[in-house]
């Protein structure tokens, strides 16, 4: 397959950038780590021991277990297969959602534009967490719950990012030469508008991944994700709470993975917004 020179630069201005090259290596091990290791790993995240109920760090439990004798690190891993799911879904129907909205707001204008953004703005007016307490209370602790919900909490970013771009550039020359030429408005949307508008949709999809993993995780904390004995990392910080002072490996490995996957999420977007927009190196400057 053959990369373009464009492809080509942005792939060398990436890796120039460290902070973005971390991110890189941060999400790969969490990916690979949890594709890989639960074809390695002995224990069932699941299978408990009450026998061996938070024991420290051992040959036989790397990380330790938990109060009903679980292995930490099996149910660390599981948990993140959990977060990279909810983080997908989401990521993906707000991408879609959003962009949808966004580009036809901007693109159409007038009531089009007041309606949809008008809506985009009662969506924000909630605090995004709050919201998504309601609605999963709403519909029940389930994936498909979770999934809708901080979908509804993510849509309104990727359509107000959208409508942005597509304002700045509906009306420039390519697309007054395309409409010259007689294409249908939503041709020129598809093909000459939208892909214009590629660099903040990246960026905004890279920052909502690690958004919805977090919300994931506060709302499993908060009790209103998905039922035990799931291994949620949010679930597993809460039920930790409550030994800490004679066991803190549960708390603190769950912690330290949340902590980690949104670190790498956050620092790729970032250097993506770097790469993609120079504006923001020449501002920090």
């Amino acid at each position: 397959m053959m990369i373009s020179p464009e492809t080509k630069l942005l792939l060398r201005k990436l890796r120039r950038n460290r902070l973005a090259m971390i991110g890189v290596v941060l999400v790969s091990v969490l990916v690979l780590a949890t594709v890989l290791l639960p074809w390695v790993l002995p224990w069932d995240p699941n299978k408990m021991d009450v026998r061996n109920a938070l024991q420290g760090s051992s040959a036989a439990h790397l990380l330790g277990t938990d109060q009903f004798g679980r292995d930490i690190l099996t149910r660390i891993v599981y948990g993140g297969s959990i977060s990279l799911r909810v983080g997908f879904y989401v990521t993906f129907a707000s991408l879609i959602l959003g962009v949808g909205l966004g580009a036809l707001s901007g693109y159409v204008g007038g009531m089009t534009d007041v309606v949809i953004m008008r809506g985009m703005d009662a969506l924000m007016a909630f605090p995004g967490l709050l919201l998504a307490i309601a609605l999963v209370a709403a519909f029940g602790g389930t994936m498909t719950a979770i999934v809708i919900a901080l979908t509804i909490v993510g849509i309104p970013r990727f359509a107000r990012v959208v409508r942005a771009s597509v304002l700045q550039r509906k009306e420039s020359d390519y697309v007054l030469a395309a409409r010259a030429l007689g294409k249908r408005p939503t041709v020129i949307l598809v093909q000459d508008v939208l892909p214009n508008c590629i660099g903040p949709i990246l960026i905004q999809t890279t920052l909502k991944f690690p958004t919805a993993i977090l919300g994931e995780a506060g709302l499993s904390f908060l009790g209103l994700g998905l039922p035990p004995p799931a291994p949620s990392w949010g679930r597993m910080l809460n039920e930790a709470r409550s030994f800490m002072e004679v066991a803190p490996a549960a708390a603190i490995y769950s912690g330290a993975a949340i902590f980690i996957t949104v670190m790498g999420f956050n620092l790729l977007g970032d250097g993506l917004r770097d790469v993609l927009d120079p504006r923001t190196q020449s501002a920090r400057r």
